[in-house]
């Protein structure tokens, strides 16, 4: 009989710790779905299409603000430098024309059956063609979006062999993953430092998201936008890729007076609320 009651002792704690696991893959799953891939987008800019990633959507000045953070490149199809003749100085001056984008958000049943897109008008409000960092705001001001990325908070360490997903809608596709680690921290591009991984990306992963997970604050955070790969002998390595690190987004977002999405309590004493 104590065998018996021993052995029923054995079976509910193997079954308690099943279900254990059970909930703990299915919370992991919800929060790589909510915190990597929802905030993600895709930005379409005239015949380009790229992605995007929304980095603030809250109540701001009285309105809702949502902002999202992409690759310069990814729009710069919709920035037009011309020329116009201006009566004052008698010259003919640069003028600079932003049009719209379109920025599709992407709807789920059961946390990955996709059932839809919703497509949304945003506005260039700020950009680093050198730095190939933009700003885009929605121009619906009524309603917040649930999504937002959290960032990698200020002086925390990134390092090689930290594991990393790169999230973004290669090729126009709905945004999906790929799972790499940082292979390089100090990789020089143009003048300018990029993360390099071997998360694998692809031609519309531009403007996206480079992710790290802390198990300090149980959630995954932004460490960068996946920018460029590496090309030889004409071919494409998709493998060895490279991201704007979270560095260069913090210092854009601070000298373009956006440093509120990043918690800053002031301004710079020259920019004025956006």
């Amino acid at each position: 009989m104590r065998l018996g009651y021993i052995l029923l002792a054995i079976a509910a704690a193997l079954i308690a710790l099943g279900l254990g696991k059970t909930f703990a893959q299915e919370a992991t799953q919800a929060r790589r779905h909510s915190e990597m891939l929802y905030p993600v987008v895709r930005v379409d800019s005239g015949p380009l299409k790229g992605s995007g990633t929304i980095i603030y959507s809250a109540t701001r000045a009285g309105e809702i603000q949502t902002y999202v953070l992409t690759n310069w490149h990814v729009i710069e199809s919709s920035i037009e430098i011309g020329k116009e003749w201006n009566p004052k100085k008698q010259e003919e001056v640069d003028k600079e024309t932003r049009r719209t984008v379109e920025v599709f958000t992407f709807q789920y049943n059961e946390l990955s059956r996709n059932i839809g897109s919703l497509g949304k008008r945003a506005d260039i409000m700020a950009y680093d063609r050198k730095a190939d960092v933009a700003l885009l705001r929605l121009t619906d001001r009524e309603g917040a979006l649930p999504y937002v990325a959290a960032l990698l908070p200020e002086g925390e360490a990134l390092h090689i062999f930290d594991p990393v997903w790169a999230v973004g809608a290669g090729l126009g596709h709905p945004p999906f993953a790929t799972e790499g680690v940082i292979g390089h921290l100090d990789d020089e591009i143009d003048g300018y430092r990029y993360v390099f991984t071997t998360a694998p990306m692809i031609f519309g992963n531009s403007g996206g998201a480079l992710f790290r997970y802390s198990a300090e604050r149980s959630r995954h955070e932004l460490i960068g936008i996946p920018a460029r790969v590496r090309a030889g002998f004409f071919l494409v390595v998709t493998h060895m890729a490279f991201s704007v690190p979270i560095e260069t987004i913090r210092e854009f977002l601070r000298v373009e007076c956006y440093g509120f999405i990043l918690g800053d309590a002031q301004e710079r004493a020259s920019c004025s609320p956006p």
